[in-house]
């Protein structure tokens, strides 16, 4: 089936033509106005909380209007389907929207660790307690939820014995936590950190190269304006090198904290696991090659097949980026 009928079959068609309508509300006088599709605020979006905050993209002369979309599926099908230019989406998805065809590429990793941490109930001190339990990591399957179970399965979890619940955010995945709807989760910062204060356990993190979160762009828009997609890469380059500036960090936390209305000390907690210890944004806003084949090589263990090589130029144009 192809992936966007896919889509069509599991994602409201309301939630996609609203967004392509809120789109086209974009004034198209301005030639350098780029229409990009995010999910709701987090720290996934940090580096183009940054650009803004920071003015990289007014250096260039480039106005980024962001549109949110409910969902992952929906952002992607926005880019594919040219009602926004560029969007911050899930690298397992993007894989196989490529392989479906869809006119999409990645130009830049936005982060090429995941940030996701394996958090449990009180009680469960290691993934081996959740044998046999309820846990939760987004979808039921693919994605994230292939994370968590390859994650069980490295601690000597059978992934069968587990039931994957759908709680597409980590905000609501705590509200599951705390109620007995699940016992662990798969959360992203802050939420990481409110959950340690509410007594859960952090069980684990994944440390490999994972292509969690790239940039990407409707290639028939990139061919056509290029310098615009060059200016939207760079400016996201530009942040992710100013991250790691060590003179920036007050001002990164600041930033996140505002952005994601969190307070500052799980702003703090948030930079020191992504920036610090898991150096999970791309460095130089590059994606190494491993990033995107450990998703094929995850995937291809649960479904138990051998992987496949993939051909990253399929993939990933990294010509956008500055030199």
């Amino acid at each position: 089936m192809n992936f966007f009928r896919a889509v069509a079959a599991r994602t409201s068609l309301a939630v996609i033509f609203s967004l392509a309508v809120f789109a086209s509300g974009v004034s198209a006088a301005k030639a350098e106005t780029v229409r990009m599709a995010v999910l709701a605020p987090s720290a996934l979006l940090w580096l183009h909380a940054i650009a803004e905050d920071q003015g990289f993209y007014a250096d260039r002369d480039l106005q980024v209007e962001t549109l949110r979309a409910q969902n992952s599926p929906a952002l992607l099908q926005a880019v594919s389907s040219s009602s926004v230019e560029a969007g911050i989406s899930l690298g397992d998805l993007v894989i196989r929207a490529i392989d479906q065809g869809s006119p999409i590429i990645i130009s830049g990793a936005v982060l090429q660790k995941t940030i996701l941490r394996m958090v449990a109930v009180e009680g469960i001190d290691s993934p081996a307690g959740l044998a046999g339990k309820k846990v939760t990591a987004g979808a039921v399957k693919g994605g994230t939820a292939n994370m968590m179970l390859y994650q069980l399965k490295e601690a000597g979890v059978d992934p069968t014995s587990v039931s994957m619940v759908a709680i597409p955010n980590s905000r609501d995945r705590i509200v599951a936590l705390g109620n007995g709807q699940v016992d662990g989760a798969l959360l992203i910062a802050p939420f990481d950190t409110l959950a340690t204060r509410e007594g859960m356990n952090l069980l684990a993190d994944f440390t490999e190269p994972y292509l969690q979160t790239p940039l990407i762009l409707n290639k028939d828009w990139a061919a056509e304006n290029p310098e615009s997609a060059a200016k939207l890469t760079q400016a996201l380059q530009q942040a992710a090198n100013w991250i790691y500036d060590p003179a920036n960090k007050e001002k990164a936390i600041q930033i996140l904290a505002e952005f994601t209305k969190a307070e500052l000390e799980i702003a703090e907690a948030s930079y020191a696991f992504i920036v610090e210890q898991q150096k999970a944004i791309g460095e130089n806003f590059e994606m190494p090659d491993a990033s995107l084949q450990n998703i094929e090589n995850i995937n291809a263990e649960l479904e138990g097949r051998e992987p496949r090589q993939l051909a990253i130029s399929d993939y990933y144009d990294p010509g956008f980026l500055a030199d």
